[in-house]
């Protein structure tokens, strides 16, 4: 059937864009054989496809401006943003994240087939690309797993009566689109009266609000999906897609080899590159490595890999049980929770230039609602009191002075009891570096994370700059592309909390009655990795848990390369002093341990983690393999009197023996240290316990 219906991909990138992703598009020719690659953008991109050697003689070109005016669109976006734009000039990178989703709808009324496919520019095929049923003929509409309510909102406005009707999502990174379906969406969108404006852009652009524009508010791709579904049920025949959309945190696009394609076809219909992601270095030698390929499947690596952070969105297959269910969807809420104070109290220690910090001001502004909170500005020996024109006047600031310079620890706390004795006194702490950009959702997920258990005492966020290892590795040239990924990060989704031994402040939210219990930060030791080490301990003494949240990320001005890799390391000394151990040993779970497990996310089996330190492998185990059973000993009673706390520990081999029978564990995890220290008699025992095909590692520190 797919011999006898033509029609071609349409991708629309702009020129930079195209130049860099032309290495992928041959890949995407010979896979795709329904017809030629259709670009649509500006003149500088036909140049390109039309003339380069990997696409001339494949591709055929549209200008842009030809199916729908750029400008026009932006004055469109400008008037309806006026309010929040208040004279300053709106950014063409905002327009165009509409613009790019508007092109691909009228482009119904130009093709001259009966289907026209839209591609993700920065996509490339795994295998053959096949959009109909052998069985029925019936092209195929596919799904993943993804929800972001804001689609939603946007789409019963445009169509009244139009909601999410079935539980995946229909964004895939490409669609098959009927025209004569894509016409009489438009049709009925243009029929609203109750939005201004003539044609159907205009009329989405004005049904979003203001405040929402920036939030990546409207999908072509959710909006043509439901409106297949309710008007034209039949046409199409649904389909699980499974396309790698991180996948340039793995693979480099211009090494990534035929073996490593024919490796991830047997997983994956596709594999994306985002612009600005790159290899992070401890991925590198991994998913690309031809001895781990043989070992394990592409599903297996990337299950096991999205135990990190890189982005706030999961890859999720039919027999995720855990995982499928409401996935890369926030399950509960800190609304749902016990009552306490809405409120937050955000405390800035100014320390930097005044930019960054009029620039962290306005983006709280612009990002929460003015009632959820208040800034304690702590005016740390900053000279000028004009550097403060902009927080002086305003109900949102209560700017806290400081004739001498204070370190952070201490800074932060006098932030904190500028609140005291006042009605923001039970006001959780939000701890907020002055370079950073509070993102729409930034906050509004940490609250669901802290709030997601009673035990969970402080989260984080995740950002392009950040120490303790909650650094997203992407690289832009330009504030307005960070913000336009995060956007993409600050999603809904399922289980985005990874359970640490620690926490950085840079954007750290405190519930305040443990903040208050701890009495904030150690002001004895002036380096803030001491201080966020020595609060994240006193966190974990206290039975609480430490979570960083993978979908709330938040831009930070500060030089990647120099910010957090130039401080000292002092602060091991201190805690070495103040706890008795050596804290990096045990801060976090190590890569290698947490690969080498055989089994699916979803697997129940049983881990045994002798010598488990603070109980970093145990937290990272538990977040990747919530069925799992995990048992830790731990004889060093320093770290014992604390790990106790949260996880299920032994002190000793004797405590283990009693409560354990002959082979129970699937897993052992052994630190090289105690097996050295352990006798012949002591090994049989511990070897007892296990079961016949147990997988055994150990660990070095």
């Amino acid at each position: 059937m797919e011999n006898t219906i033509v029609f071609d991909a349409l991708i629309v990138v702009t020129p930079a864009d195209c130049k860099r992703l032309l290495p992928l598009y041959p890949r995407l020719i010979s896979n795709f054989t329904y017809g030629k690659i259709c670009f649509i953008g500006a003149p500088e991109v036909g140049e390109i496809a039309l003339n380069d050697p990997r696409t001339k003689g494949h591709s055929d070109w549209v200008d842009e401006n030809s199916l729908i005016p750029f400008d026009e669109v932006h004055k469109c976006m400008t008037q309806r943003l006026e309010s929040v734009l208040k004279g300053k000039p709106l950014a063409r990178a905002v327009t165009g994240w509409y613009y790019q989703q508007f092109l691909k709808m009228q482009y119904a009324f130009a093709c001259e087939n009966e289907y026209y496919m839209v591609w993700d520019g920065d996509t490339v095929p795994c295998r053959p690309i096949n959009m109909f049923s052998p069985e029925t003929g019936q092209p195929y509409l596919d799904l993943k797993h993804e929800y972001h309510a804001e689609y939603f909102d946007t789409m019963g406005k445009i169509l009244p009566g139009f909601g999410k009707v079935i539980e995946r999502s229909f964004i895939s990174e490409h669609m098959l689109m009927r025209c004569d379906i894509m016409k009489s969406l438009i049709h009925d969108i243009e029929q609203n009266d109750s939005i201004p404006g003539t044609r159907f852009w205009e009329k989405i652009i004005n049904s979003i609000e203001p405040n929402k524009i920036f939030d990546s508010s409207f999908s072509e791709f959710e909006t043509y999906g439901t409106y297949v579904a309710l008007r034209s049920p039949n046409v199409y025949k649904l389909r699980e897609w499974h396309s790698f959309r991180l996948g340039a945190s793995f693979f480099d696009m211009n090494t990534i080899c035929d073996r490593d394609f024919e490796w991830l076809g047997k997983d994956f219909d596709a594999i994306s590159f985002e612009k600005g992601q790159k290899v992070r270095e401890d991925n590198r030698n991994f998913f690309d490595n031809p001895e781990y390929q043989s070992k394990l499947s592409a599903k297996k690596m990337l299950q096991l890999a999205q135990m990190e952070y890189k982005d706030g969105y999961k890859e999720i297959w039919e027999d995720d049980i855990q995982n499928s269910k409401n996935a890369n969807v926030n399950a509960g809420g800190f609304y749902l929770s016990e009552e306490k104070e809405e409120r937050v109290l955000i405390v800035i220690n100014h320390d930097d230039e005044k930019q960054p910090l009029e620039r962290c001001i306005e983006s709280i502004r612009d990002a929460l609602n003015p009632k959820s909170y208040i800034i304690a500005l702590v005016e740390n020996a900053i000279a000028g009191k004009e550097k403060y024109a902009f927080a002086e006047g305003h109900d949102d600031v209560i700017i806290v002075s400081s004739n001498e310079r204070l370190e952070h620890g201490a800074a932060c706390n006098l932030g904190v009891k500028a609140s005291e004795n006042t009605e923001y006194k039970d006001c959780d702490v939000f701890l907020l570096d002055c370079n950073c950009v509070l993102l729409f959702d930034t906050l509004y997920f940490l609250k669901q994370a802290l709030y997601a258990a009673p035990d969970v005492g402080a989260v984080g966020s995740v950002s392009n700059c950040a120490d303790n290892k909650q650094r997203i590795d992407v690289d832009f040239e330009t504030e307005e592309e960070y913000i336009k990924y995060g956007a993409k990060v600050n999603i809904p989704m399922n289980d985005p909390c990874l359970e640490r031994v620690c926490l950085s402040s840079y954007s750290m939210l405190v519930r305040r009655d443990l903040w208050n219990e701890i009495g904030g930060f150690n002001e004895d030791y002036p380096e803030k990795n001491a201080c966020d080490r020595l609060f994240s301990l006193e966190v974990l003494k206290r039975g609480k848990r430490l979570m960083v949240v993978r979908n709330s990320y938040i831009y930070n001005s500060r030089d990647a390369a120099a910010a957090y890799n130039s401080e000292s390391t002092g602060y091991a000394d201190i805690i070495r002093s103040e706890y008795g151990f050596d804290f990096d040993k045990y801060c976090m779970p190590g890569r290698a341990i947490i690969t080498s497990i055989p089994y699916d996310g979803n697997a129940r089996f049983a881990v045994l983690d002798y010598g488990c330190g603070l109980g970093s492998e145990l937290k990272a185990i538990r977040s990747l393999y919530p069925n799992s059973e995990i048992v830790g000993v731990e004889t060093d009673p320093k770290l014992f009197n604390i790990v106790k706390k949260t996880e299920k520990v032994l002190e000793s081999l004797d405590e283990l023996m009693e409560f354990y029978e002959d082979e129970t564990f699937d897993v052992l995890i052994i630190d090289k240290t105690a097996l050295d220290m352990m006798d012949e008699e002591e090994k049989k025992l511990v070897s007892g316990l296990l079961k016949q095909s147990a997988v055994t590692m150990t660990r070095e520190r």
